[in-house]
Order: structure tokens, then C-alpha cells, then sequence
């Protein structure tokens, strides 16, 4: 589920307020500006000098309070601008106090008794605004009770890859594998692209954007993410097969020429070890020397991802846990670095840059959950493997595939670029990113952060992609085609992954945050809840501002749950209005939760009881 970012209404049409005063719901003044954009070629003021008394009275809204507050005049700004108050939504209560909030700013020396009338007036003024406008807020609010309601609970559908995005090759072996493995193919196929970021020289680079040092390289994490039965060791073998054998014929290569040398009474240059491709259980001593005599960056493999955090908190706590956090954490940007230990001294590597492909089991997400305060877990593309099917005894041709590596293994590092079209379709992407990383806080914890690294995942994707689809031309510029795949890989394929991996990741945890806030709102049974209800019932949400209690909200309000009972104050709204259609649509899970935490309470009950007796 993708949530919708809010339209900023302050950015579209600027303030021309020409005052300085303080108003409470300021935020009214946003909607206000946008109600007021339509009356450019409203009628203008009549001949008589009084003003059209309506909502497209074509002043600035900054103008008609203006008017008020300085005693230029009242009764022809306050109309309209009650007008406009009304027809955005606003309740006629709280645009009686709004306008009341105005006109006492009026000094002392002119609150008169034209200005104690026009005062009293408000309320008149407002209803009759209420009887002509009130309306108007009538669709927006029909159109709100149009949207599906969003079922925390539901197993979510994952999308699958689109194979078709592919190179030939690689969707021809993804298929294959996927048959007679009897494993998920977009499992494969989203493997193989780590697979091709392994084989290929990290020190290629894509431009993000034509001007500024933004540069992206293929280095790629991806994390798979299935019970054991999903077959995740078998995929992780296949796709880096080709890569360690032609790692295991250099060795073979070497060590003959090794031998020869030591045989040869006249000694020349003793042969070099050749480069490693593939590393899988390894100490970071030893992955920092095999860096430091290659450039190219070399592909991590760990069948199970919780071994990689084992060995990181190796130290049990303190500086060596956060060394190898900080090697972890450069390995993904890539750069020089230098390892530095009392005992091997130091050893300095031109490149740390590491390609990383592994497994987890859902069971074990618990132990991810440190990983989100440095954003190391969300370097990883999470994919969440779908149930394995029977396997086919068919024949397979990996020989194509193997033949790519190679051919990614010999290309020659460059700086490229994306073409114009390429750039245009990469920066509309990275807009929408930003809406979504903007409105997502609410939804899992360490997902908002994921959101924010995928402008860069898209970019080192989209290298990924063009190399792997025209390995010989890799001097080209990136082409639109290869951007549109990228947009459609991380919007239809890897968000929706990515919500899915958060949310369990959070469950395992303790418990998925929307289950939480959803559970409360049926079992309390409330038509309106405020924002105390939610402070006081709702553990996690305890502490929290109002502003951060509209975020962990936002999800329930996209899903249909909640309507803000002052929309116009955005993320300061402190009471919603629950849908009647909830309790209807979620009567069967009410009774499930009641029950639920009626028992949980029995239990809590006997546990404190017991306790005390032991006391």
C-alpha cells in the first residue's frame, strides 16, 4: 500500500497576508489561499463601494483580514471571508471563534460601537455563509466515503517481478530455475541482479543528475526472505555459481603457476594471488586483505543474513561491534578505507565495496530490529519469497547465463550518464519517493528510512539493468527504456515488498504498530476518538506530539478509517471521527480482539498475582 502524500497548498499560492499577526488555526489560512484562486475574474466591487459578498470575492484572503484588524472595514471582508471559511469545510463554531480572533485585534482605540456590532454580527454572518456554502464540502466528503477500507490484518498479495524487464538471458534462467527448483521466480530473478552486480567493477558509476557529484555504483544488497522451505540456499548458489567457478579456474591457474616457480632454479616475479569474486563466512580482517589487492569489489553471500549480525556484535558491545558496523555501513558506499588493529596493524583498502546476497527466516527479524537506527538494514532490498511449488524435472541451459558473467566480469569501468528522456523519468521518480518517504512514518518502523535510501537503489539498479542488457555497448548512455523498467521494478515490486518486510519485521518484534491503533478503534467502540483516547490506551503511542500522532494516523486515514473531525489544521488535528463503516465491515474482528485482550488481561492479572504471593 502506497500512501498518498499531502499537497502542500503553501508552496502552490504564497502568503499575502500584510500582518503580523499571530492566529492559532493559521493553517486555515492555506485552505483559505487556495479557495481564493479561482475569483481572479469574479465580479469586482459594485458601484455603491460595498463589496460582492461571497466566497470569490477576488481580494486576497491576507488582505480581507487585514482590512479587519485595521478598522478599514468589516462587514464587506468579513462576509467573504466567512464564505470561504464555510465552503472549505471549516465547522461554523470554530469560524465564529476564528473571525471573533480577528477582529479583537482591532485596537483598543477603535473597538467602537460600529466595531462592538459588526462583533456581534459574526455569528449571523457565519450561519448565512453556512445556509449558501455550507454544501460545498458535501462532494469532498462523499468522495471520502468512496475509498476501500484498508484491512490491517489482510495477508497482503505481493506483486511478482516482471520478468519482462529483464535481459533475455536472465529471464530465460530465472524461468528455468524457478521450474526445477520449484522456488519463486521473481525470487531469481531479483537474485540474479545481485548476481550481476557481483560480476561487474564496482568503480563503474551512473550520474544521477546532470549537475553536483551524485554518483551511484552497481553494488547491490538483497535480502531474501522465506522459511527454509523456500528454497533460499539453492537460489543463492545458482546465480553465483558462474561467478565461483571462474574464481575457483583462477585459483587452479595460480597455484599451477605457483608451483612451476618454486621449481625454476632462476626466479622471476613470484605469481600474484588472483582476485576473489565471491566470500561467504568470513572475519573482517580477512575480507579487509582481500580488498586491498583489488579495486573491483567482490559479492558477499550469507545463506542466513542473522549469522552477518553475529559475527558484527562479535565484541559483545562497545567499539569492535561499532567497527564492524562502520566497515559494513562504507562497504555499501564504497571508497577508500583503512582498517586499523593493534595486533595486524594496518591494512588499507582502495576500494571498500562489497555486492551482498542473503537469507533470513521470518522467525528471525527480531534480531534486525537494532539495525534501523544507522540505516545498515535498510541498504538491503527486501524480497519476500512466495510459497515453493513442485519441482519439474526438465532440462536447463545455464550456459548463457554463465556466458553474461563473464562478459560483465570484462567490462571496463566508466562514468556514464542517463540520457535526457532517462534523466526526466528518474527525477519523476524520485519525486514521487519523496511524497511517499514524506507520508510513511506511520506505517512500519524503519520503512520511512528504507523510502529515503531508494533514490539511490533506483540509480544503482539502473546501472545494473543497462550493463546486464548491453554488456558490450557499456560505454552508452543510460536509455529511457531502462528507467521506465527501474520505476516500475521499485514502485510495483519493491515498495510493496519493502511495506510488507517492515511490517513483520516490526511484528516479530512486538506487534505491528497499525494492528495496534486499528484494534484500539474497534474494541473501544468510539465514534470520535481524540488524541488523549490514543495516548492513554495505545502503549507504543505514549509521549508522542500531536504532530507525531497525525503521522502514525496518516495510514488509517488514507485507508478510509478516520476523517480529521479540523482537516484544515493537518498535522496539529487532535480528535477524528471514526467511519461508521468500520464497525460494520470489521464486526468479527472487534469480538476476535476483545476476546483477545480480555484474556491477555486474565493472564497479566494472574501473573501479578502470583508475584505478589511470592512477595
Amino acid at each position: 500500500m502506497v500512501v498518498p502524500a499531502p499537497s502542500s497548498l503553501l508552496s502552490m499560492l504564497p502568503i499575502v497576508a500584510q500582518t503580523d499577526i499571530q492566529i492559532e488555526l493559521g493553517e486555515a489560512l492555506e485552505r483559505l489561499r487556495l479557495a481564493a484562486t479561482g475569483a481572479q475574474n469574479a465580479t469586482r466591487r459594485t458601484a455603491s463601494g460595498g463589496a460582492r459578498h461571497d466566497r470569490h470575492d477576488p481580494r486576497p484572503t491576507g488582505q480581507l483580514i487585514d482590512n479587519i484588524r485595521s478598522a478599514r472595514e468589516y462587514h464587506p471582508s468579513l462576509v467573504p471571508l466567512a464564505a470561504r471559511l464555510v465552503g472549505c469545510g471549516m465547522p461554523e463554531a470554530a469560524v465564529v471563534d476564528f473571525l471573533r480572533e480577528i477582529i479583537d485585534e482591532v485596537p483598543a482605540e477603535h473597538q467602537d460601537e460600529r466595531w462592538r456590532d459588526r462583533r456581534a454580527g459574526i455569528s449571523k454572518i457565519v450561519a448565512s455563509a453556512a445556509e449558501k456554502f455550507g454544501t460545498e464540502a458535501q462532494p469532498q466528503a462523499q468522495a471520502r466515503a468512496g475509498i476501500p477500507l484498508f484491512d490491517p490484518w489482510a495477508a497482503p498479495a505481493l506483486p511478482e517481478f516482471p520478468l519482462d524487464m529483464l535481459p533475455p538471458v536472465a529471464r530465460e534462467f530465472a524461468e528455468t530455475q524457478a521450474t526445477i527448483m520449484g522456488a519463486d521466480a521473481s525470487t531469481i530473478a531479483m537474485a540474479t541482479l545481485a548476481g550481476f552486480s557481483g560480476a561487474l567493477d564496482h568503480r563503474f558509476a551512473l550520474k544521477m543528475m546532470r549537475h553536483g557529484q551524485w554518483w551511484e555504483r552497481p553494488a547491490l544488497w538483497v535480502l531474501l526472505v522465506g522459511d527454509p522451505s523456500r528454497r533460499k540456499t539453492p537460489v543463492i548458489n545458482a546465480i553465483t555459481r558462474p561467478l565461483e567457478k571462474h574464481q575457483a579456474d583462477l585459483r587452479l591457474e595460480y597455484e599451477v603457476e605457483l608451483r612451476e616457480y618454486k621449481k625454476a632454479a632462476e626466479k622471476g616475479d613470484e605469481p600474484e594471488p588472483p582476485p576473489r569474486f565471491v566470500i561467504s563466512d568470513i572475519t573482517i580482517e580477512k575480507l579487509g586483505d582481500l580488498l586491498s589487492r583489488t579495486h573491483r569489489g567482490l559479492l558477499a553471500k550469507r545463506d542466513e543474513f542473522a549469522g552477518l549480525i553475529g559475527a558484527m556484535e562479535k565484541y559483545n558491545s562497545g567499539r569492535g561491534a561499532s567497527a564492524d558496523r562502520a566497515f559494513w555501513l562504507q562497504a555499501y558506499d564504497g571508497g577508500p578505507y583503512t582498517i586499523d588493529r593493534v595486533v595486524r596493524g594496518e591494512t588499507f583498502i582502495p576500494n571498500l565495496s562489497i555486492s551482498l546476497i542473503g537469507g533470513i527466516q521470518p522467525a528471525r527479524l527480531a534480531e534486525l530490529h537494532g539495525l534501523t537506527s544507522d540505516g545498515l538494514l535498510q541498504r538491503f532490498v527486501p524480497v519476500v519469497m512466495a510459497s515453493t511449488q513442485f519441482a519439474l524435472d526438465r532440462p536447463a541451459d545455464d550456459k548463457p547465463y554463465g556466458n553474461l558473467i563473464h562478459k560483465l566480469l570484462a567490462a571496463q569501468p566508466q562514468p556514464l550518464v542517463m540520457t535526457d528522456a532517462a534523466l526526466t523519468v528518474m527525477t519523476d521518480l524520485r519525486r514521487h519517493l519523496h511524497e511517499v518517504e514524506q507520508t510513511s512514518r506511520g506505517l512500519a518502523t524503519g520503512f520511512q528510512a528504507f523510502v529515503g535510501k531508494l533514490h539511490g537503489i533506483a540509480g544503482r539498479l539502473a546501472l545494473i539493468l543497462h550493463l546486464a542488457t548491453y554488456p558490450e555497448k557499456s560505454k552508452g548512455p543510460v536509455q529511457e527504456k531502462t528507467a521506465q523498467d527501474v520505476r516500475r521494478l521499485v514502485i510495483d515490486l519493491i515498495l510493496p515488498h519493502a511495506f510488507v518486510f517492515y511490517r513483520t519485521a516490526e511484528a516479530a518484534a512486538g506487534g505491528d504498530r497499525l494492528q495496534r491503533l486499528a484494534s484500539y478503534i474497534l474494541t473501544s467502540g468510539k465514534p470520535r476518538i481524540v488524541a488523549s483516547d490514543l495516548t492513554s490506551n495505545v502503549a507504543d503511542l505514549r509521549g508522542l506530539t500531536v504532530e507525531e500522532l497525525n503521522e502514525r494516523l496518516s495510514p488509517l486515514l488514507a485507508g478510509g478509517w478516520l476523517d480529521p473531525v479540523e482537516p484544515w489544521l493537518r498535522r496539529a488535528n487532535r480528535a477524528w471521527n471514526v467511519r461508521p463503516e468500520v464497525f460494520t465491515a470489521f464486526e468479527q474482528r472487534a469480538r476476535e480482539e476483545a476476546t483477545r485482550k480480555a484474556t491477555l488481561g486474565k493472564l497479566m492479572g494472574a501473573s501479578r498475582r502470583g508475584s505478589s504471593s511470592k512477595e
